[in-house]
């Protein structure tokens, strides 16, 4: 059995528009998840250098400027080495073909935000428990809106 950790878990969460940035993190917060913000890809590479090893999740939007959220996965996924960062991949518009790609590229659970910021909360909230961040919650009466909206996850 995985033992709960007595620390809030930190998030490290990569939006290059701000209103996603206050909104989604106001919303981790709410949740019990502490965040650490950039801006794109590039800042994102920074801040994980200086903090990696107190993050337990990192959420990135897809298309952002400087460095996009698909070469930021496959940086720290392959370049970086890092496997056991949990990832969350948003984005605006993703078709089939390219929540594939993410998931090859190392996303464990790729999220289309037209479904809402909430169903990023529940997918994030469900990687943490799944890393015994949190006890997991009470199964809900009805579906979750992750499960409705068909979350690829990461095989392997």
């Amino acid at each position: 059995m995985q033992s709960v950790s007595l620390r809030r878990p930190r998030a490290l969460l990569v939006d290059d528009d701000p209103f996603v940035r206050h909104v989604l993190s106001a919303l981790l917060d709410e949740h019990g998840v502490e965040c650490v913000h950039a801006v794109d890809g590039r800042d994102a590479l920074r801040l994980l250098a200086e903090e990696l090893l107190s993050l337990d999740l990192l959420v990135t939007d897809v298309e952002m400027p400087n460095l996009r959220g698909d070469a930021l996965l496959l940086a720290v996924r392959e370049l970086g080495g890092e496997r056991d960062l949990p990832i969350l991949v948003t984005s605006g518009h993703v078709g089939p073909e390219h929540c594939e790609a993410l998931r090859i590229a190392g996303a464990d659970v790729v999220i289309d935000k037209a479904f809402g910021l909430s169903a990023v909360v529940t997918a994030a909230r469900s990687l943490l428990e799944a890393r015994g961040h949190f006890r997991p919650s009470a199964p809900p009466a009805e579906p979750a809106p992750v499960a409705r909206i068909g979350l690829t996850r990461r095989r392997g």
